[in-house]
């Protein structure tokens, strides 16, 4: 879900200033932990707070993680977010998930960020910037979550 709002945000939010649908799907996405974190399905809530350059905003809602999603991993999660993102290289250990997010085909854009699971939380914390090469705007985004309930 964090990783979907990622890239929705990257694509659609140089140009589109309508941002609901960046913190949800991210969200959803940092709930299907890589092997070893402890994300169950079920019910979620969550919490954001981003900006795209000086513009702040705040999201927040419950999300529905699925047995499916819960058991992908999370580069396969994010490269299915959109066609034109990718994640360019990733890291999981003690610290968490570190990666970096590359949107390209207009706007173009990354995010280099850092996601932490376990006990049933979750927590996002993302930079980099989206626009074109002439003209970009830097994008920052911190998000939370936790397990509300084992269903949706």
């Amino acid at each position: 879900m964090i990783a979907r709002h990622a890239c929705g945000f990257l694509q659609k939010g140089f140009h589109d200033m309508r941002f609901p649908f960046l913190t949800a799907p991210l969200l959803a996405l940092s709930f299907a932990a890589p092997a070893g974190a402890e994300i169950a399905p079920g019910l979620w809530s969550y919490q954001a707070q981003y900006a795209l350059g000086p513009i702040p905003m705040k999201d927040s809602g419950t999300y529905c993680v699925d047995p499916d999603m819960a058991s992908r991993s999370l580069d396969a999660l994010f490269n299915e977010i959109n066609d034109n993102c990718k994640i360019a290289s990733s890291e999981g250990g003690a610290a968490g998930y570190k990666f970096t997010l590359v949107c390209q085909g207009g706007p173009d854009g990354a995010l280099d960020g850092r996601l932490q699971v376990g006990n049933g939380e979750a927590a996002l914390s993302a930079s980099g910037w989206t626009g074109t090469a002439q003209e970009n705007v830097p994008v920052l985004l911190q998000a939370t979550a936790r397990r509300i309930g084992p269903s949706c």
